[in-house]
């Protein structure tokens, strides 16, 4: 993990609070998956490209999942 300062944190903290109100305003709320990801982002233990990677990796399975669920049905 990389050592990020307290401003730093407390930034990223705020980045990932007006995402997550710009989503809300669109009626986007999100798992917890996303949730603990974007903690790890603020606490420094992912930067902005791992987050990305993940959140992109965590979309893939999900759709991936419900396009197995679509198919059992």
């Amino acid at each position: 993990m990389a050592h990020i300062s307290e401003d730093e944190k407390l930034r990223r903290r705020q980045s990932n609070e007006d995402v997550l109100g710009t989503h809300a305003m669109e009626g986007l709320f999100p798992d917890t998956t996303t949730t603990a990801l974007l903690e790890r982002f603020a606490e420094g233990e992912l930067n902005r490209e791992q987050l990305s990677a993940a959140i992109d990796l965590h979309v893939q399975q999900l759709l991936t999942a419900r396009g197995h669920m679509a198919g059992a049905a």
